[in-house]
């Protein structure tokens, strides 16, 4: 009893933290791999924050003081679209595939962006959100133990099993996107200046030609940090599925039940401490001397495999053998907690929605 007790005041103290704090910013990467039919869809979310320092009364203050910019906007498309340039974000994230050493090929996508700009006396705060959900095929190299994947569709045979790329996960974005968004026009993405130049464009001109230019030149779609081996990441093994019941991808390409989980980003004696990246610099724009930081939050990340899997290496890339059956004695996810239990954390549930509301009233 003292061990469940543990159990259910940690699962009481995750969900009130989750529930009441503001949500965390991250570089977040989520996956789901169906290898049984080549599908895979993916999540990228690339969060940015660069604040500028500036005396009050200064050029830039006066261009920036009391100003609120936001671009933001959501395209879709494949690789043959050529309306919005989607197929531009597509093939950079291909030759980023490349670069990495996948062999998984994006064939469409959504990409969502938000840039806002907001201008103080003394100060100002950019932040960047980029998020592209593309869906992925031919991550998987092989099947049967060795018999070659001609088609990303290909679907193994029955009790066998695939060998399923995972270099994908770690991909840095370094070509440009210029997408066409309805009431904005063309822009490129990748880069924060860009930002500024769409919205101060003699702003832009001096920062890209200061010190602090290579603060916002630098893309922000890197997901280097994800290239941390797997073998490291934290590892669950769903019987059920019960954990991927609310990805409505993985229901519509599988009816498989059996689901293989590895996360990355809690900070523990395994995975180590993942901290902020940040850079700083100096430059005289407009006249003033003028402070620059930025800001990326650290990685959070998820892969969710359809079947058992576990993690091997070769000439220090990690792939995944994903079989349909579990061996004996796997680590599951879920058990067969006692209905008092359940109980319980229904209970808890009720009451940390009317302490949000409740908070929310106030």
């Amino acid at each position: 009893m003292r061990s469940l007790s543990v159990v259910v005041a940690a699962l009481f103290a995750t969900l009130l933290v989750f529930s009441v704090a503001p949500a965390a910013f991250a570089n977040d990467m989520n996956a789901v791999l169906v290898p049984q039919n080549g599908k895979a869809e993916t999540h990228y979310v690339a969060v940015k924050n660069i604040t500028i320092r500036y005396p009050s009364g200064s050029a830039i203050s006066k261009e920036l003081n009391g100003k609120e910019d936001r671009v933001q906007f959501t395209l879709n498309g494949t690789s043959s679209s050529t309306d919005n340039g989607v197929a531009n974000a597509i093939n950079a994230f291909n030759n980023a595939l490349l670069a990495a050493k996948s062999p998984a090929v994006i064939t469409q996508m959504r990409i969502s962006y938000t840039g806002v700009i907001k201008g103080f006396e003394d100060n100002a705060q950019l932040s960047y959100k980029i998020e592209a959900v593309p869906t992925m095929e031919k991550f998987v190299i092989s099947s049967d133990a060795g018999n070659q994947s001609s088609s990303a569709n290909q679907t193994s045979a029955s009790g066998g099993s695939q060998i399923v790329d995972l270099e994908w996960r770690r991909i840095t974005v370094s070509d440009p996107i210029v997408l066409n968004a309805p009431n904005v026009g063309q822009i490129e993405i990748t880069k924060p200046i860009n930002l500024i130049d769409k919205t101060h464009k003699d702003l832009a001109k001096e920062i890209f030609n200061s010190p602090a230019a290579g603060i916002f030149t630098k893309s922000i779609m890197s997901f280097d940090r994800f290239k941390q081996s797997m073998s490291s990441w934290h590892f669950l093994f769903d019987p059920s599925g019960s954990l991927v019941e609310s990805s409505s991808f993985y229901k519509d390409q599988t009816g498989a039940k059996v689901v293989s989980i590895y996360s990355l980003g809690e900070s523990s004696f395994r995975e180590g401490t993942f901290e902020p990246e940040e850079e700083t610099a100096t430059a005289n724009i407009g006249g003033a001397q003028v402070q620059v930081k930025s800001q990326v939050p650290p990685p959070s990340g998820q892969i969710q495999i359809s079947g058992f899997s576990s993690i091997s290496q070769s000439g220090g890339e990690d792939f995944a053998v994903v079989s349909a059956e579990a061996p004996a004695g796997a680590q599951q996810a879920t058990g067969n907690f006692p209905i008092q239990v359940l109980l319980v954390l229904g209970g808890m549930m009720g009451a940390i929605a009317v302490f949000i509301l409740f908070k929310a009233r106030k």
